[in-house]
């Protein structure tokens, strides 16, 4: 990686973003203790165990949502905290309760985030479609987390196999969702459970990802697009082999889209909330910058 690009990169995140993204940014390149990330996390946890005020910045109810929940789950993951941490244990009493939950999967939306600031997709419906999203992660995380035999652990195994079920049996399968399969399958392969074989959801899920990827490099500029780096993080990857030269150039593409200021253009936006919409934005660029600088060092180093 181009080391201009990393020190504008780093001048951006520490002086604009939140506190949360501060410590995301010094945990993976200051080397600051995963305990950086998880104190200030904390203080988005609600007393329930679940999330809320806005940590998925694109919609601002602090009450606690599977959704909020779920980005909380993915921070958790990226430290490797351990499953005794409060916020730990916290999020599976939150999953425990059963809130937002039919039986099958957890909501996206809640009532409540329509009483906030929020971008359109995250508008409660009563007529809300069931969905993987967040539900397979969230359940992926049980896995990782709970006491194998436990109740929950139980219920973690039975979603696992009805949303492999379901993944086998997709032509196809919305990208942000199929990011939630990708985490439970990763949560899968450790956990030992009695799932279902994961050999061919292995083969099925690669090959989703694949036809998912946008390949016409033409539109990722100011498109809201699917780029290698939303599946694909390293050389390990057993995705890469096969999208190298379309990694290689995501890498290039990175390097030359930045923006001076250090960050890179967000490429969707609300459509309400006008005076909301560029406080939202400002977060997002901290986040984006991250991924892009982790998605970077991943290939290039330092």
């Amino acid at each position: 990686m181009d080391e201009s690009v990393f020190l504008r990169a780093k001048r951006f995140v520490l002086q604009r973003a939140r506190p949360i993204d501060h410590a995301r940014w010094c945990f993976h390149f200051e080397g600051a203790r995963a305990k950086t990330v998880l104190d200030v996390l904390a203080q988005y946890q609600n007393s329930d165990g679940g999330f809320g005020h806005g940590l998925e910045a694109d919609f601002w109810n602090p009450e606690s949502s599977p959704m909020q929940t779920w980005a909380a789950t993915e921070i958790v993951h990226e430290v490797h905290a351990a499953s005794h941490h409060p916020i730990v244990t916290g999020i599976l009493r939150y999953l425990e309760s059963q809130a937002h939950f039919d039986g099958h999967s957890w909501s996206r939306t809640i009532p409540s985030n329509n009483d906030h600031p929020h971008a359109e997709w995250w508008t409660h419906e009563a007529a809300e479609t069931p969905g993987y999203n967040p539900t397979a992660s969230l359940a992926g995380f049980a896995l990782r987390y709970t006491k194998a035999g436990s109740p929950m652990y139980q219920l973690a195994v039975r979603l696992a196999n009805e949303a492999f079920e379901t993944l086998l049996a997709a032509a196809s399968i919305e990208v942000h969702e199929l990011s939630c399969f990708q985490r439970l399958f990763t949560c899968a392969s450790k956990a030992g459970a009695k799932l279902t074989d994961l050999g061919p959801v292995k083969t099925k899920l690669h090959r989703l990802i694949n036809e998912s990827i946008t390949r016409d490099t033409s539109t990722w500029k100011t498109g809201y697009v699917c780029r290698p780096s939303r599946f694909i993080r390293s050389r390990d990857d057993e995705l890469y082999r096969e999208n190298a030269e379309l990694v290689d150039f995501e890498k290039r593409f990175l390097e030359e889209s930045q923006l001076d200021d250090g960050s890179w253009p967000v490429n969707w936006h609300w459509a309400n909330y006008p005076n909301e919409w560029p406080i939202a934005q400002g977060w997002w660029k901290s986040v984006v910058v991250i991924e892009n600088l982790l998605f970077l060092s991943g290939f290039t180093g330092r």
